[in-house]
């Protein structure tokens, strides 16, 4: 097994929960919800998260409609995991967390559902691999674990286990006081909700259209039956985010006037909240399905 071994295909299995989707609220949701209270678990340092609600994505109706194409572009350590170890992947993942500073091997996942550390490390030596201090080794590629709590572990590429028990003992994100200023904004009980600072190469592409580039930026979403979107982009002065969704507002306005994109743009608006930009939008099941179409594949 290469470096998607068991633990970071669970990982992987959280990339299906980035389908286009939006919180119901039009923001301020808190830090309810299972996600919202794994923020304990994760650094103050921590310049970004994401949360994702699995279990919700996967319940939905569009999730159901999808699921065999989606079963056919798993990894093969999917399933070889629940044959060999009888922890299925697809149903027993409830909340992933991700948490994550300018070192990208320094980003934290933890994932929350239906399995136990005795029950992984087993599945561990059963793939082949070795338990070491909370290191797990399969085919020379290695996991770093730490379980805070009974059912949920957090796993790191570059920080060794007891470096990410000791990550929060100086405070969590629940300390951030920017951090939390920026999730305060959307609804950690949704399908997926992020959170954090823009990277520089992101914002680099928002400053191409002029002006300066947003400095944070968050976003609510929720699966059902179709799909909606919820997008806050902070910029340092509030003529930036005027500036920019003015050039928005005409893009936005010129693809509403094409027939081919008149209906799927039908349900995107943007307007500035002080120095944010607030984006929203919905897709329905057949826009979805139209869009596939257009893409030779799935939305997502």
């Amino acid at each position: 097994m290469n470096r998607h071994n068991f633990i970071i295909s669970s990982a992987l299995l959280a990339a299906i929960a980035f389908t286009p989707t939006a919180c119901k609220k039009e923001g301020g949701g808190g830090t309810s919800g299972s996600s919202g209270d794994m923020l304990s678990f994760m650094p103050k340092a921590s310049e970004g998260v994401i949360g994702i609600s699995w279990a919700k994505a996967r319940s939905s109706a569009l999730f159901k409609s999808y699921e065999e194409k989606l079963l056919k572009e798993m990894p093969p350590e999917i399933e070889k995991i629940k044959t060999e170890c009888g922890i299925d992947l697809m149903a027993d993942i409830n909340t992933i967390v991700i948490a994550a500073n300018s070192s990208q091997k320094d980003a934290l996942i933890a994932v929350k559902g239906a399995f136990d550390q005795k029950k992984v490390e087993e599945c561990v030596t059963k793939m082949g691999g070795t338990v070491k201090d909370g290191a797990y080794t399969i085919e020379g590629d290695v996991t770093n674990a730490y379980w805070p709590s009974s059912d949920t572990i957090i796993i790191s590429e570059g920080l060794s286990s007891e470096k990410i028990k000791a990550a929060a003992a100086d405070g969590s994100v629940k300390d951030n006081k920017d951090l939390m200023g920026l999730i305060g904004k959307v609804d950690t009980s949704a399908t997926v909700w992020a959170a954090g600072k823009v990277p520089a190469e992101a914002g680099g592409a928002m400053g191409m259209m002029g002006g300066s580039p947003p400095k944070s930026a968050y976003l609510s979403l929720v699966v059902d039956s179709g799909v909606s979107a919820t997008v806050g982009m902070v910029f340092e002065k509030s003529e930036d985010a005027t500036s920019l969704n003015a050039q928005m507002t005409m893009m936005l306005e010129m693809g509403k006037g094409q027939p081919q994109f008149k209906e799927l743009l039908g349900g995107v608006s943007s307007k500035v909240d002080g120095k944010a930009i607030i984006i929203k939008a919905k897709l329905s099941g057949d826009q979805l399905k139209e869009l596939e179409g257009m893409a030779g594949g799935m939305p997502f």
